[in-house]
């Protein structure tokens, strides 16, 4: 269990795009402000944990047979984002496309980051102990809280962090862009 634990907390801690997009709503609109958008996350997440369940189980040889394609086709997504990040100005946060809960939980959805912890979940931690639905429901419950803290801790400091990531606009985009092109190269690490 403490395996498990730990590689939850570090995978769900660590920036990808649904952590630093919190981060940057949160930043732009508030806390408040950004609430549909992080519902939309954290609704997302735990949408990406039911699927996982039913068809990790339904096609796990189809999933372990695609898992390659599944990294690619994350990498250029992450890329993507990456460059949207870097390219991005003050003026396009007036077009509030992360403020609504459609925008947070497509990008949840659609994060490679996400569906890669979930598959890795499943294959190395979940479905080789799950041999009854009491410890699979415990384990995903408990993916799910921490999951939602950590994206959570993103969205408080971004608020928290408003002025001073203002103040260093640019330098926090490329930052932000950098560490989405980690995520994107750590998917093949």
């Amino acid at each position: 269990m403490t395996a498990f634990l730990i590689y939850v907390f570090v995978t769900s801690i660590t920036p990808g795009p649904s952590n630093l997009y919190i981060l940057d709503s949160s930043k732009t609109y508030g806390i408040k402000g950004a609430k549909k958008f992080i519902t939309g996350v954290l609704i997302g997440f735990l949408f990406l944990a039911v699927i996982s369940v039913l068809i990790l189980f339904k096609f796990e040889n189809v999933i372990i047979k695609i898992e390659l394609l599944l990294k690619y086709l994350g990498f250029i997504y992450l890329i993507y984002l990456a460059y949207k990040t870097y390219r991005s100005t003050k003026k396009d946060v007036n077009n509030k496309a992360y403020e609504t809960f459609k925008a947070g939980f497509l990008l949840q959805v659609l994060n490679m980051k996400s569906l890669l912890f979930f598959i890795t979940l499943m294959g190395a931690f979940i479905l080789p102990i799950a041999n009854e639905n009491a410890t699979l429901s415990l384990y995903m419950i408990m993916t799910v809280v921490i999951g939602w803290l950590c994206l959570l801790a993103w969205g408080f400091l971004g608020s928290f962090l408003k002025s001073y990531i203002e103040q260093y606009d640019r330098p926090f985009k490329i930052v932000m862009s950098l560490l989405l092109l980690y995520s994107a190269i750590s998917i093949f690490l």
